[in-house]
């Protein structure tokens, strides 16, 4: 681990920056800060691509000749995006924050002019190190304009939503022990993650439902874990369960088998890894390959991105949910809960779990969400949270400053 410190000034800056009144200064982006965490989480998840235990997520701190400080936060995921923890790194400090460091706003509305050339240079495997830089621009304007991070989206047009739960282990009692929370929390919407074996997916769904009940809608994520031919097999032998939805059940590449599984019209299918850049969005509604779009914002670079991409759907007919990578702490909840209150409706919500699934989030105000998965928009300066000090020191694990 590098040398910690310095966190306590740095922090409480930004939190006297976001109790001003707005300005109409300009303002210069002077430096950066790349901090890398690692959060330990309550419980393991497990899907068809991965294990995780531990959150190890990206930061992005963006300063300003003005003092004020804002915060972006990416998960890399090498089987979503083909992104790592290093590159992103690299990409950080050689592409992305190089382009940014001099530049100077004079309001709010000019993050799009700053940040859209440079998001439409971004490759795919590119989205998560540009959606950390984004959203601490974005709250850095925010904080020091006096307005919303979430303003790229439009105004807020739900006032609160509601999210899901997942159950995401193949363990029987594991899954027992999860439908009870849930049963008792009062969601009423739980996606289930399903693997390779028909048997074992069939008894994790008939658990899941027996605690549930009929009341609360199940969907499954197979992670792209069958093909085409096994997922048809697979969802006409869950037909009992009445499933609203089918999260990416063949590889993220595999467009003719999301295209098939599509036409059948069996479950709703939900592009996630098939879906990561504003091209995967024209791909896929010009090939007819899903129903619903899974906009995850680290996975789709960003807010403004995540704006085009749920426009797109809605033009083409498609549905949209909120996605969230694993261990996600609380700027990128807040980042989700902006997309959330501030689009036409999403079909689900994933996410805002922080205290549920780490061992402690690191923002303040917490936004968990509360009894039944409810949780109110946020229209505060900024993202609406910041790091706390003390626990952005605890679980530091790398830091590295960019100056102009």
């Amino acid at each position: 681990r590098q040398a910690r410190g310095g966190y306590g000034p740095l922090v409480k800056a930004a939190t006297d920056a976001s109790n001003r009144k707005t300005r109409n200064t300009p303002m210069k982006l002077t430096h950066f800060d790349i901090i890398t965490v690692d959060i330990p989480m309550r419980h393991s998840v497990r899907h068809a691509l991965a294990e995780r235990n531990v959150a190890r997520n990206i930061l992005v701190a963006a300063h300003a000749d003005s003092g004020d400080i804002g915060w972006g936060e990416c998960c890399p995921r090498p089987y979503v995006t083909g992104e790592t923890i290093e590159s992103v790194q690299q990409d950080l400090t050689n592409t992305i924050l190089p382009q940014l460091l001099g530049r100077e706003l004079d309001a709010f509305e000019q993050c799009n002019t700053l940040l859209l050339p440079l998001l439409d240079s971004m490759a795919r495997n590119q989205q998560a190190a540009f959606c950390a830089a984004e959203l601490a621009v974005l709250d850095l304007a925010g904080r020091h304009f006096g307005n919303s991070a979430g303003r790229v989206l439009g105004p807020v047009t739900t006032p609160q939503v509601r999210y899901s739960g997942v159950i995401a282990t193949d363990d029987l009692e594991s899954v027992k022990q999860n439908a009870a929370f849930m049963a008792k929390f009062g969601v009423g919407d739980v996606k289930v993650k399903v693997g390779a074996s028909l048997q074992e997916n069939l008894e994790i769904l008939t658990t899941a439902r027996a605690i549930l009940g009929d009341q609360v809608t199940l969907r499954i994520d197979a992670n792209c874990a069958w093909t085409a031919e096994e997922t048809l097999r697979q969802l006409q032998a869950m037909q009992a369960f009445s499933l609203t939805g089918v999260e990416q059940p063949v590889p993220g590449d595999d467009i003719e088998g999301m295209c098939a599984v599509t036409a059948a019209k069996l479950v709703p299918v939900v592009a996630d890894e098939s879906l990561c850049s504003l091209e995967d969005a024209r791909t896929l509604i010009s090939r007819q390959a899903c129903d619903i779009f899974n906009v995850r914002i680290s996975k789709c670079g960003g807010l403004i991105n995540a704006a085009r991409i749920d426009r797109l759907a809605r033009e083409a007919g498609l549905k949209c949910q909120l996605g969230a990578q694993v261990g996600e702490a609380g700027i990128l909840s807040a980042a989700g809960r902006h997309y959330a209150t501030r689009s036409a409706g999403v079909r689900w919500c994933e996410g805002s779990y922080g205290q549920l699934l780490l061992e402690e989030d690191i923002t303040d105000p917490d936004i968990t969400v509360g009894p039944g998965g409810v949780a109110p928009a946020l229209d505060s300066a900024g993202m609406g949270v910041i790091p706390l000090p003390e626990r952005l020191q605890k679980y530091e694990l790398s830091r590295t400053r960019l100056s102009a």
